[in-house]
């Protein structure tokens, strides 16, 4: 019995494969952006057939052109484009800077290769295969290639869990989750910041921007964090205390 064929939506009339051969982009890529929310999902027709639309072709060739022209990574991408209706109205001295702010980016934070297989590295430094790939849905290795700066991840992790935060207390990798929320966030708010500055900024203005305002911001965010999360904890104490002594 012939297998019935599934028309294509009006309005969606590529499949993933058509998709690829248009844009460039690998199936796996294309998937990969769907799930970290660079692409919207395609139209579901059944559980396992899915269609793109002309917005998926002019976001893929966006990403590219932000990438290959202006050298931005797939989280400023994302901060960019989400949100958006599908104008992207940048002028060209925004994209000149934010690329500048790229290449700044990109040399106070070098980021060395030290394994291509993340797999291979993983027992060594002491990771489960459950914690790696726990991990991976953070960004650990998120090019495929492990990096300094997945090892210091990684490291982190296993100081908390020897601290206590182990799998028979029920902590795991994934309990970090939040993590990626909150800096998507601040990634998406910081932008919008400086976007509406940033026209004017000189190249060294730029470079201050990475090497002393960035920074500045971080140690002020641990600063709020470690207040906010002392007065939290003081507030629960002090409930605790309440409830004991009705």
């Amino acid at each position: 019995m012939a297998r019935r064929r599934t028309a294509p939506p009006e309005d969606a009339p590529y499949k993933i494969k058509g998709l690829s051969e248009i844009s460039g982009f690998r199936r796996e890529t294309i998937r990969f952006y769907v799930l970290q929310g660079l692409l919207p999902p395609p139209v579901k027709t059944s559980p396992n057939m899915g269609w793109y639309t002309d917005r998926h072709v002019k976001l893929l060739a966006l990403i590219r052109k932000l990438q290959n022209e202006r050298f931005l990574p797939l989280k400023a991408i994302k901060s960019l484009v989400q949100g958006s209706s599908g104008e992207f109205e940048f002028s060209e001295q925004q994209m000149a800077s934010l690329g500048e702010l790229r290449r700044a980016l990109a040399a106070e934070h070098q980021d060395v290769v030290v394994t291509e297989d993340p797999g291979e590295l993983a027992p060594k430094i002491g990771l489960t295969t459950a914690e790696l790939e726990e991990l991976r849905s953070l960004g650990f290795a998120g090019s495929g290639a492990a990096t300094i700066s997945d090892l210091e991840v990684a490291r982190l992790w296993l100081r908390m869990k020897e601290a206590g935060l182990s799998e028979k207390r029920g902590f795991s990798p994934a309990d970090l989750g939040y993590l990626v929320n909150l800096v998507d966030s601040a990634v998406n708010c910081e932008l919008e910041f400086f976007l509406r500055r940033i026209d004017y900024m000189a190249p060294a203005e730029i470079r201050k921007l990475v090497e002393v305002i960035i920074p500045s911001i971080n140690a002020i965010f641990s600063i709020l964090h470690e207040r906010r999360l002392d007065a939290q904890v003081q507030t629960y104490v002090e409930n605790a205390r309440k409830r004991r002594y009705q």
